[in-house]
């Protein structure tokens, strides 16, 4: 006859079960919902360079106390509608990032680059920028800031 000490096992696989269920929970909320908190919201301007590169303008729609924001993105040429170039731009680093209203930004060619003319704060802001369009090219992206929003 069979013991039945030795076919019951010590943790009970109704924990075991309830535990990952609780992880794979847990992993989803981060990584789906929360991850997906910092997306930007919308494609605002789209802005083609002679050399073939693309700037990119995305407006990002910040929770209750935080200011609403846009974050600037120098690429090659992202096939597509707006939402897939969103997506796309969600997973790359943006040069820039600024406080300023799309009626207060301004953007035009350069001999070496690009110049973006802004109103309000700029939060992050890198000068030099690449894209691999045509083989590897180097942009000078040349700010004017004005501090206060008219």
């Amino acid at each position: 006859m069979q013991n039945l000490k030795d076919t019951k096992s010590s943790i009970p696989y109704k924990l075991l079960f309830w535990a990952l269920l609780s992880v794979l929970l847990i992993y989803y909320l981060l990584e789906h919902v929360l991850g997906g908190i910092a997306d930007a919201d919308d494609l605002v301007l789209k802005y083609p360079l002679k050399r073939g590169a693309w700037v990119y303008v995305t407006h990002y729609g910040a929770p209750a106390t935080d200011l609403d924001t846009l974050r600037f993105y120098l690429s090659s040429p992202v096939p597509g509608s707006d939402e897939e170039i969103l997506k796309e731009l969600n997973k790359r680093n943006s040069f820039m990032i600024t406080d300023s209203a799309i009626e207060d930004v301004m953007i035009g060619e350069k001999d070496n680059g690009v110049g973006i003319t802004v109103k309000g704060a700029v939060y992050r802001y890198f000068s030099k920028q690449y894209t691999q369009s045509d083989g590897l090219q180097s942009y000078r992206v040349s700010l004017y800031q004005q501090d206060e929003r008219g």
